[in-house]
């Protein structure tokens, strides 16, 4: 399923224009420079509810054409952190692959980052928290003092459990974490579903206009 029939299946808002990168990378074109955020999908579906999520969020910072992307890694086959120590001499995971590297690379450079994930067994998907080890272990404190938000898609629930579990990532790392009006979970197992969700679609939203107010500054 490409992108044009998700959005038509779920009804989501348009994301305005947009152009795949090499990566298969959701990147947003925009006239203004500077601030930018990216966005991890961890969900092994690509074109599932966390992506319309993070649609949602897109939306709002096309509309003051801030650049955004969403880097998909949920379905990457990652080996995880053996605590082998290796980054803290070369800066980055030995284990990792050149899609890791330029995803992490990409998080260097971007001035807000957000994780997003399903809920799997009351947790994180396995992939994201695999790759989420080791790129915030190898990164040291070069992530620290951008801004950042976790993104969560559940069925009926664990939710608020997975979005504490991924806002450790950003706290410990010193990543300014940016709050909603709610926890930034939307619910739903079918794309039906999720998109019924009124008040998670008002959560992701109100995400991204907090978020781009701080960019801002």
């Amino acid at each position: 399923m490409n992108r044009r029939e998700f959005l038509k299946i779920t009804g989501a808002a348009a994301v305005g224009a947009a152009v795949y990168g090499s990566v298969g990378t959701l990147v947003k074109k925009s006239m203004k420079k500077g601030k930018k955020t990216v966005a991890i999908n961890g969900s092994p579906n690509k074109d599932g509810n966390t992506y319309y999520a993070l649609s949602l969020i897109a939306d709002e910072f096309d509309k003051q054409s801030i650049p955004f992307s969403i880097l998909h890694i949920g379905a990457e086959k990652i080996k995880g952190c053996i605590a082998c120590g290796t980054c803290k001499n070369t800066g980055k995971c030995a284990f990792a692959t050149d899609r890791e590297l330029d995803v992490i690379e990409q998080m260097k450079n971007a001035d807000g980052i957000i994780l997003a994930s399903p809920v799997y067994f009351g947790g994180i998907a396995g992939t994201m928290k695999q790759f989420l080890d080791k790129a915030f272990y190898s990164s040291g404190d070069t992530f620290a003092h951008k801004i950042g938000a976790s993104v969560v898609t559940e069925a009926h629930a664990g939710g608020s459990v997975t979005t504490e579990s991924l806002n450790q990532y950003l706290l410990i790392r010193q990543i300014n974490v940016i709050a909603s009006t709610y926890w930034n979970v939307v619910k739903g197992r079918t794309k039906e579903a999720i998109r019924a969700d009124e008040e998670g679609e008002r959560t992701m939203r109100n995400l991204a206009k907090n978020m781009i107010e701080e960019l801002k500054k």
